[in-house]
């Protein structure tokens, strides 16, 4: 399915190893760390693309609903126009149900378009822990989360990164991406026929 809806190779790849890391390491409820770690990777792709080839890559938070009738804070990757995000296959043991893993706005388990669950509760409040998360940088949030041992999310980039030939230096993307913010989901909505 990401085959069929993506717009290119090392977008996949980048995906789908982070995705792979997710249920590897059962990470439930990692959507801060985790969308943050695809965001890293897909926006170090596109600074090394062409001005006319780049597409805009930002990390998000917000208040996402499910299908299921459920709501949750949350956090994800809106690349061009669609969303990106593995995480949301894996919620906390407090989460409610959900579906597959998005890609390009799309649940990979349904092949359903998905964007409007993104944007429907754009307004809605963060709830304490997500609104702490919003105001941090990643360089603030990557030191909230550290523990002795445990690699950084600027570290599990650069092991990412080198599982897919993509070589990375964790100074670097702390240095280049660590005033970077999260930014609040808006109540836009992708038409279909742009997917």
């Amino acid at each position: 399915m990401a085959q069929e809806v993506g717009d290119h190779k090392p977008c996949e790849m980048i995906y789908m190893s982070v995705l792979r890391q997710l249920v590897r390491y059962e990470a439930l409820g990692a959507c801060h760390k985790y969308s943050a770690i695809l965001y890293l990777l897909l926006a170090e792709f596109e600074a090394r693309l062409s001005a006319e080839a780049a597409q805009e890559v930002s990390l998000r938070i917000g208040v996402v609903s499910s299908r299921y009738g459920g709501r949750f804070d949350h956090s994800w990757v809106q690349y061009g126009p669609f969303v990106y995000d593995p995480t949301v296959c894996l919620p906390s043991e407090e989460g409610g149900k959900t579906d597959g893993p998005v890609f390009a706005s799309h649940d990979l388990l349904t092949g359903q378009y998905v964007d409007l669950l993104y944007t429907e509760l754009a307004a809605e409040p963060l709830d304490e822990v997500a609104h702490r998360v919003a105001g941090w940088s990643l360089e603030d949030y990557s030191d909230h989360i550290a523990q002795e041992g445990i690699p950084s999310l600027w570290e599990i980039a650069v092991e990412i990164g080198a599982q897919i030939g993509f070589p990375l230096n964790a100074d670097i993307l702390r240095a280049k991406y660590g005033a970077t913010r999260r930014t609040h989901a808006e109540a836009t909505v992708v038409h279909r026929e742009q997917a």
